[in-house]
């Protein structure tokens, strides 16, 4: 039973269910004795600091964690990887509460313990390393932060599991994070720090440019001060053409539609100001849009478009 419970809070965890997760944590500590110092104990704890991270409720997290870490130091000793995962909580814990300086130290914490059991190239050991760049970004502070920013996107590169930098590097989860909070003084220095970054990284022509400005402007509403001169220096400056092209052809071929839409119609917007209403190029974009929407089975929408080319080109 224990461990058919277990398998349902990690299930629940996985699929965002965190208040079902907590249940079923609790649950599985009371079974194993919630003041007991069994590393069993010390595993539901950092579950139960995964829920509660997932449900803002970050002092309870960071408790939680520090507890299985303390029990886990006296099981296995202090360097093990439990210890680890155990720190890199408690950075996510620190850092979604503003404590920036904690969350450098635990996890460079986890890193240190990550580097010694998994290696460099592991993806675990990744994560920690854009949190840190995230940090960075954050506070504008680290002096190799553009060095930290290129290890990532040469490990960003080569893993599956993100369709864009900017979400490997948690951006837009903390642009959402930081607008439901109402703390929007903080999104906007995140959000120049992070365009400043990539413009110094790979140019103003780079795509994530693009995805970076998305993703602020639809957590932020538009309303964000400075964002328009902001928007209009990235628009301004995007290259358009194969890359967002191809782009889109990536979340097509993945059945990611909704992402292909978006960079349809951010790649619509750009050609219309810069080469004209009628310009052949935004005839291309346009029958494109209208196969992706014919994909998609949103037919009257690709009727609506087609019928626009033909009366406009």
């Amino acid at each position: 039973m224990s461990d058919n419970l277990q398998l349902m809070a990690e299930s629940a965890l996985t699929r965002g269910l965190y208040g079902e997760a907590e249940g079923l944590y609790q649950r599985l500590l009371a079974k194993h004795g919630n003041s007991s110092d069994d590393p069993i104990v010390a595993d539901c704890l950092r579950g139960l600091a995964s829920a509660y991270l997932g449900l803002n409720r970050f002092v309870e997290a960071e408790k939680a964690a520090n507890r299985a870490l303390a029990i886990d130091e006296d099981y296995w000793g202090g360097g093990c990887l439990q210890v680890g995962e155990a720190y890199f909580l408690m950075g996510e814990a620190s850092r979604l509460q503003g404590f920036l300086g904690r969350a450098e130290f635990f996890y460079l914490e986890a890193m240190t313990h990550r580097l010694g059991h998994l290696g460099p190239s592991h993806t675990a050991v990744a994560q920690v390393n854009a949190r840190l760049a995230l940090l960075g970004l954050i506070h504008g502070l680290y002096p190799d932060l553009n060095e930290m920013m290129l290890s990532c996107y040469a490990i960003y590169e080569t893993s599956p599991s993100h369709a864009e930098f900017i979400d490997f590097l948690e951006l837009p989860a903390t642009f959402k994070f930081f607008h439901e909070q109402g703390r929007r003084v903080e999104a906007e220095a995140l959000f120049k720090n992070a365009m400043n970054a990539l413009e110094t990284l790979f140019g103003r022509s780079h795509l994530e440019l693009a995805n970076l400005t998305r993703s602020y402007i639809f957590y932020a509403g538009g309303g964000a001060p400075n964002l328009q001169q902001w928007q209009r220096r990235v628009t301004a400056s995007i290259t358009l053409g194969e890359n967002m092209e191809q782009k889109a052809e990536q979340y097509i071929a993945t059945l990611e539609y909704d992402k292909a839409e978006s960079i349809y119609l951010l790649q619509l917007r750009l050609t219309r100001e810069q080469r004209g209403e009628y310009a052949p190029e935004v005839r291309h974009i346009l029958i494109n849009y209208s196969t992706l929407l014919r994909r998609w089975q949103r037919n009257d929408d690709a009727m609506r478009i087609e019928k626009l080319v033909q009366q406009n080109f």
